[in-house]
């Protein structure tokens, strides 16, 4: 599955405040879930939709990050309202 410009440079943006030696990994694990998302929709290519989506996914799996990634989220001035099937 390819990204969009636009979606490659959220992810870029998101994956920013992750220590660098330790974002590849962390890449690889938003991915799978950016993937899924992007699949769920039926899309062809991931858009940014897939990217925040598959994010707060990945993000919420680890209760103690979950605040930290909203506000991070909210100061990129993402709604996150039309997350809250996926938010816990």
């Amino acid at each position: 599955m390819n990204y969009t410009d636009k979606s490659k440079a959220l992810l870029e943006e998101l994956l920013s405040p992750i220590p660098f030696f330790a974002r590849p990994m962390a890449k690889k694990m938003m991915e799978k879930s950016i993937f899924e998302e992007a699949s769920k929709a039926g899309h062809e290519n991931v858009e940014e939709e897939d990217v925040i989506r598959g994010y707060i996914v990945a993000g919420t799996k680890k209760e103690s990050e979950t605040d930290k990634m909203k506000k991070f989220l909210e100061s990129k001035g993402i709604d996150l309202g039309k997350y809250a099937d996926i938010l816990k």
